[in-house]
């Protein structure tokens, strides 16, 4: 069972990381966890490579002091949070790129859950996209991973939806993992089949499915079919008429991810800036 204890939260001291945190806070109510705060100095690898090594040098300097001092004020931010609880918080400052960095943590800290916030947009804010830094966290580190929008609140978790293809035959067994969250907020789940023409399933698509039923015997859930050539209006549906808290996705559903969560073809979608996503990696267990 996934046991959110050691969480790594990927901060850059923007007011995006500061919603994160706050909201993975709320949500680990009433557990004690460890919370490591990751800040990458060099965000990007090869950002000085035209720098001279003494150059190099005082911009590392440079960066690790201001991080500090951001570190400082992030400490008395949480301090003075009412949602602070029984948790111990510790700064770590990389001087590699996020990416490395956070590999790192995940092995010698045991993570179980990686942590970052997001605002979706390019950076034209001309249309719904994660950003190239966030699409790397997702699909190169093997963690379940937390993608948090700007405008996500935590109000507890009610309903979980859970797009899928019914292709992995991992899915149920990934799931399970969730078990203990699913049964400490008494929340359903939601298997949402994703299909542009037909809902109906080959055997192995239909064995998989009944294979997850098997799992959830004991747990709330329900399986829906939302047939539509844009699986992101799908989902925008199905989040809104349903009231889903949060959408858990499997990583190795790529062909889910390019439409939902990296490269959707229709502007304004509302879950981009509202809906937290858990993706799943079976690493973890």
């Amino acid at each position: 069972m996934i046991v959110m204890k050691n969480i790594l939260i990927l901060t850059d001291f923007s007011e995006n990381s500061w919603n994160s945190i706050t909201y993975v806070l709320a949500l680990s109510q009433n557990r004690s966890c460890n919370f490591y705060l990751l800040n990458g100095v060099n965000s990007y690898e090869n950002e000085f490579e035209d720098e001279s090594s003494n150059e190099l040098l005082l911009i590392k300097d440079k960066n690790e002091k201001d991080s500090k001092k951001e570190f400082a004020k992030l400490k008395d931010k949480i301090n003075k949070s009412p949602l602070k609880g029984n948790h111990k918080f510790f700064p770590i400052i990389a001087d590699t790129n996020i990416i490395d960095a956070a590999r790192t943590q995940i092995i010698e800290k045991k993570i179980n859950l990686v942590v970052i916030g997001t605002n979706g947009m390019l950076s034209n804010g001309k249309q719904n996209n994660i950003s190239p830094i966030a699409e790397d966290i997702i699909t190169k580190l093997k963690s379940s991973i937390l993608v948090v929008p700007f405008e996500a609140r935590f109000n507890g978790m009610k309903e979980i939806a859970f797009p899928t293809d019914y292709t992995n035959f991992s899915e149920g067994k990934l799931l399970q993992n969730l078990t203990r969250l699913i049964s400490y907020y008494q929340c359903s789940t939601r298997f949402v089949y994703m299909a542009k023409n037909s809902a109906v399933l080959d055997k192995e698509q239909q064995w998989n499915k009944e294979t997850i039923h098997d799992y959830f015997l004991d747990l709330p859930h329900s399986f829906h079919d939302e047939i539509n050539e844009n699986f992101e209006l799908s989902i925008e549906n199905f989040i809104k008429k349903s009231n889903i808290d949060l959408i858990v996705m499997s990583a190795k559903n790529l062909n889910l991810f390019e439409q939902i969560l990296f490269r959707p073809k229709i502007k304004n979608i509302k879950y981009y800036f509202k809906t937290p996503f858990l993706v799943l990696h079976q690493f973890n267990y």
